[in-house]
């Protein structure tokens, strides 16, 4: 690598003419972030932040088209949950006929019954499901249950984990602790202190020794949290690490909840439970559920699901929301998950091949240029990770690569690639080879480019 000084001066122009570009392109796009900047505290969520702002007029299945009228290939999807693609027209159809009939009720029709069964049937560890509106409700619901199920008080979260935006999720690993033992401190301001030290844990993610840690404090803890795959660093290779947490926390009589807000009906149609054939004790859900529109699902063993109601003098908890189960995302969800279910077995082994090939193919691009870059991928969702092949946990992501990580998305936007702030990218089932093949394209150009600026 050269020096950053080095890089700044001659990047300077040739990133100024990609920006150039862009602007001269997306001149609605552009007056209304001035127009949004006036009003907005927050654009929905910081995940969005593009090296260039661009807003969406329209989607329709892997393609993006802004305010301007410029397509791209989308590998946002929608942050996850557009496994079928963009506007799929299974979900369109179920949209449209509830419509017809109503979009707010507050009292239960009949849509919350039947996706509940879709759910059930798909993973033998669901005896039940409650439904929410968002995947930090629901893991915020699930931990709620934990406690007052086991009468317990601490919940333990990896390393690199990511649960949502309540402050029992806000957690993250001290990188000033040991890496085998970490400590937990809190993300962001306005989260007491207390939580992390007193109520929650901080394990070590594909480390041995988050499982002594799991036997030296298992009278104080209700349950165990794992994404299965995680979203900062998305691989398979898991088997065995999930395996043994399986048999600790049995043998610790420590709930296990497998976090599949990003994973459930993307992984395989019955999520990683299914690819790894491990049964928790808890499974929270959210986007692919929806079919892209909110939502949250708790779901686990009758013992545990009966906080929720309180059956079997269960210690009951409190739950609720104004728009959980509504009568539409009830529709969009019957709609895409039964799409899914009746095509499963063409879907999901595709959604693997296609995943592996785009990985592939860039993978062996960087390693015969030498560029410090690794594709890591579960399936269909990916993280392109600068700097460092050995990658087992988050802690091991350079960031002192930052600058040309964002350089890099700048060009590929100008390639016509749009991957979300989070750099966590997904494919979809709309996604065909050949829309493959020009993603692929515009990777290896965004690097060459780079290249051209002096990085490499």
């Amino acid at each position: 690598m050269e020096s950053t000084e080095h890089v700044e001066a001659q990047t300077k122009k040739k990133s100024e003419l990609v920006r150039a570009k862009l602007i001269n392109r997306t001149a609605k796009c552009e007056k209304l972030s001035h127009r949004g900047q006036a009003a907005l505290a927050q654009e929905v969520v910081q995940t969005v932040d593009l090296p260039h702002p661009i807003y969406i007029e329209s989607a329709q299945g892997p393609y993006l088209t802004d305010l301007d009228g410029n397509r791209y290939i989308d590998l946002t999807g929608g942050f996850g949950p557009n496994v079928l693609g963009n506007k799929p027209e299974p979900v369109e159809k179920a949209l449209a006929t509830q419509i017809k009939k109503g979009w707010h009720f507050g009292i239960p029709g009949d849509g919350q019954a039947y996706l509940a069964e879709l759910i059930k049937d798909s993973s033998p560890a669901v005896d039940e499901v409650m439904f929410c509106n968002s995947g930090s409700e629901a893991t915020m619901f699930a931990f709620r249950a934990a406690r007052a199920l086991t009468g317990k008080r601490v919940i333990a979260l990896f390393d690199g984990s990511y649960h949502g935006i309540h402050d029992y999720a806000l957690i993250r690993a001290n990188l000033k602790s040991d890496r085998s033992t970490p400590s937990s401190i809190t993300l962001g301001a306005g989260i007491p202190d207390e939580v992390s030290q007193d109520l929650m844990m901080m394990l070590p993610y594909r480390d041995e020794n988050a499982f002594e840690l799991i036997r030296q404090y298992k009278d104080e803890l209700a349950m165990v949290v794992i994404e299965p795959v995680q979203s900062s660093n998305p691989r398979l290779d898991n088997q065995e690490f999930l395996n043994k947490l399986r048999e600790v926390c049995s043998e610790c009589d420590v709930l296990l909840m497998f976090d599949e807000v990003i994973t459930g009906f993307r992984i395989e149609y019955g999520g990683c439970q299914e690819y790894y054939n491990i049964k928790p004790d808890v499974i929270t859900y959210g986007k692919a559920v929806g079919g892209g529109l909110p939502i949250g699902v708790v779901a686990g063993s009758q013992r545990i699901m009966n906080t929720f109601s309180g059956a079997e003098d269960t210690p009951a908890i409190f739950a609720g929301g104004t728009f959980s189960g509504n009568p539409l995302t009830m529709a969009s969800g019957i709609g895409a998950i039964e799409y899914l279910k009746e095509n499963k077995e063409e879907i999901y082994p595709y959604l693997h091949e296609q995943g592996n090939r785009l990985a592939n193919e860039i993978n062996d691009f960087c390693h015969a240029n030498n560029i410090p870059a690794k594709m890591m991928n579960a399936g269909s969702m990916m993280h392109l990770i600068f700097g460092g092949e050995k990658i087992e946990s988050s802690r091991d992501i350079d960031h002192s690569l930052y600058k040309l990580e964002k350089e890099f998305y700048l060009h590929l936007l100008g390639h016509n690639v749009i991957v979300p702030g989070i750099h966590l990218a997904f494919i979809s089932y709309a996604h065909k080879p050949e829309v493959i093949d020009e993603v692929i394209l515009a990777f290896k150009n965004t690097f060459e480019d780079l290249r051209e600026d002096g990085y490499f």
